[in-house]
């Protein structure tokens, strides 16, 4: 799922792509005047009811279930604008590719480094900030540079570790727990 604001000028600005397992609110995005949009099918639940605060109608285990999931999404965007606010085209783009990885979970295929990746290069674009068409280019450097192979839906790390280094990622934002 991609969340993202449309601005007046026609252009968007994609904020968020949500995995399997990740929550939305439908009050957050309205809060924000985002639009949510499937790129693959998707599974949801809805919680009707109060979900936090006194006379929940939750249990505290799922009430602290989404204050995590909302202080983990806060962490993304955090990296989300520091990544359009700090970083040149090659970093942004691996950084986001990154994250996804490392959210995406390891592959089950064994000897492939990489995740099927259901975006089209407009969808990456619009979450760092650059035109289809530098985009393209970011990504044919990459490839030539054994970094990244982005074709088919698919995304292969040719060499991550070097990736990683480049552009300085730390993961830890994406911790799966509260510490």
């Amino acid at each position: 799922m991609i969340s993202s604001k449309n601005l007046s000028n026609g252009t968007r600005i994609v904020t968020e792509f949500a995995l399997g397992g990740d929550m939305l609110s439908s009050v957050s995005a309205a809060l924000a005047q985002e639009s949510v949009q499937a790129v693959s099918p998707v599974t949801g639940y809805e919680f009707v009811g109060q979900l936090t605060g006194k006379g929940s109608d939750v249990s505290s285990q799922l009430s602290l279930i989404i204050i995590i999931e909302m202080m983990k999404r806060q962490a993304r965007m955090a990296e989300r604008l520091a990544n359009i606010g700090r970083r040149d085209a090659l970093e942004r783009t691996g950084h986001l590719l990154l994250e996804l990885a490392t959210r995406s979970g390891v592959s089950t295929r064994p000897g492939f480094d990489g995740f099927e990746c259901p975006l089209k290069q407009s969808d990456i674009g619009d979450a760092v900030g650059l035109s289809t068409v530098h985009i393209n280019r970011v990504l044919k450097d990459m490839r030539l540079n054994g970094l990244v192979s982005f074709r088919n839906g698919i995304v292969e790390f040719l060499n991550r570790r070097k990736l990683e280094e480049l552009i300085e990622f730390d993961a830890s934002y994406l911790a799966s727990h509260m510490g």
